[in-house]
């Protein structure tokens, strides 16, 4: 869709859907990620990747029980395109810090990435991730 505009809100929805996802995982409800994604969703990059809904929502699950990880999830640079009506991609890159074990720690930047993501708009106009995209720029792989 060259020089088409996404509508303000459905770019704020997408980039609430962005965020979202970032804080389930980062405060331990991480069980609820497979919501935000469609039901054929593919998820890459978070090693093996997940395809479908199920799928990734049993990864949610297990990161969920991770208790004595703790995570922050800082993105930036939140670029939303639309490609029809009811799609759009986007990119996002992100800093995670992390901490594994018990206690507070410290936590330091464990690795900068960049999601390449596709939208998807539901019929009943509920934004969802039809698919996500990490790849690994600096840190750990």
């Amino acid at each position: 869709m060259s020089g088409a505009v996404l509508a303000l809100q459905d770019q704020l929805a997408i980039e609430q859907l962005i965020q979202r996802h970032a804080w389930l995982i980062d405060h331990g409800e991480a069980d609820k990620v497979g919501e935000l994604f469609a039901g054929e969703a593919a998820l890459y990059g978070v090693v093996p990747d997940k395809i479908g809904r199920a799928a990734i929502a049993e990864w949610g699950r297990q990161r969920a029980a991770m208790s004595e990880r703790r995570s922050r999830h800082v993105q930036s640079n939140i670029l939303i395109e639309p490609v029809a009506p009811d799609a759009a991609r986007g990119w996002v890159v992100l800093t995670l810090y992390r901490h594994d074990g018990p206690g507070e720690g410290s936590a330091v930047p464990l690795l900068i990435a960049e999601y390449a993501d596709r939208y998807a708009r539901e019929p009943d106009g509920t934004w969802l991730f039809a698919e996500r995209r990490l790849a690994v720029l600096f840190g750990a792989a």
